[in-house]
């Protein structure tokens, strides 16, 4: 059996607390016992049972089945075909939320219903135990691709108002609307959705089409514009009021974004907008 084993530093949203992988033997068991956070199983070969809430599961190759936090549960593997496995015990105060958008809202197991299907779904549980061993310490990492892995059990788009990616696009833009104004940077964004950077960027590309560094500079040149126009503060207090260290800074972003400089602008539209 291969183990791999870390007390997440930092208190996320999501946090991975352990991984691992065996080869159970012919009727290898566990049980019955509760565990204190989530546990979810992948199986790569062979065929065994899980119990729990009064039902018996027959699990194959494929297969994923997700252990509840304090839940009463049995599982064994088969006595001629055992099977082998990976795991990944995780908690943390979105873990429901984000469940609530995969298959798990519904049931306790996963099915594929396809080859390509089931070959996403251990593929990111393959990649979940290298970067949980490979990159120790770095909880956003892991978390990300335990997010990724749970994609692969997503609910189709008529079952789930909003998709995983999609939930942490809206909280990615909130955080931003709500701290524009404060030095903030990328790292500070996906630190409060509990993600790394590379998979936030990516949540921005599909959902915008831009980097979070290119939506966040955005964001504060339109808060920037209203200001302007809307009030008599210096070209300094628009520039420090939106989140810029300084006016040389944010003229230089400004005449890029707008093509116009803050003066110009608040010439130019100052009279329209306040109209």
């Amino acid at each position: 059996m291969k183990n791999t084993h870390q007390e997440p530093q930092t208190q996320h949203t999501l946090s991975v607390y352990f991984c691992g992988q065996e080869d159970c033997g012919p009727g290898h068991s566990f049980g019955p016992a509760m565990r204190p956070h989530y546990l979810l199983h992948v199986i790569y070969h062979g065929k065994g049972i899980y119990q729990c809430g009064g039902h018996t599961y027959h699990l194959k190759a494929g297969d994923a089945f997700l252990i509840r936090p304090m839940d009463s549960i049995y599982y064994r593997a088969d006595n001629t075909d055992p099977w082998s496995y990976a795991w990944a015990g995780f908690d943390g105060s979105a873990c429901k939320e984000i469940l609530e958008q995969t298959i798990f809202s519904d049931t306790l197991i996963f099915t594929p219903e396809t080859p390509a299907q089931q070959n996403n779904l251990l593929t990111r549980m393959t990649n979940l135990l290298a970067t949980f061993s490979e990159n120790n310490g770095n909880d956003l990492a892991i978390a990300g691709n335990l997010l990724l892995m749970l994609s692969s059990v997503q609910k189709k788009p008529s079952e789930s108002r909003t998709d995983i990616a999609t939930l942490y696009f809206q909280k990615a833009s909130e955080y931003i609307k709500n701290n524009y104004a404060y030095p903030i940077q990328i790292s500070d964004v996906a630190r409060y959705v509990g993600i790394d950077r590379s998979y936030l960027y990516r949540i921005f590309m599909e959902h915008e089409n831009i980097s979070p560094k290119q939506y966040l500079l955005k964001h504060r040149l339109q808060m920037a514009t209203q200001l302007l126009c809307s009030s008599t503060c210096t070209i300094t207090e628009a520039a420090l009021s939106c989140g810029f260290r300084d006016a040389p800074s944010f003229c230089n972003y400004f005449r890029q974004g707008t093509g116009y400089t803050p003066k110009e602008f608040r010439k130019t539209y100052s009279g329209i907008i306040n109209a």
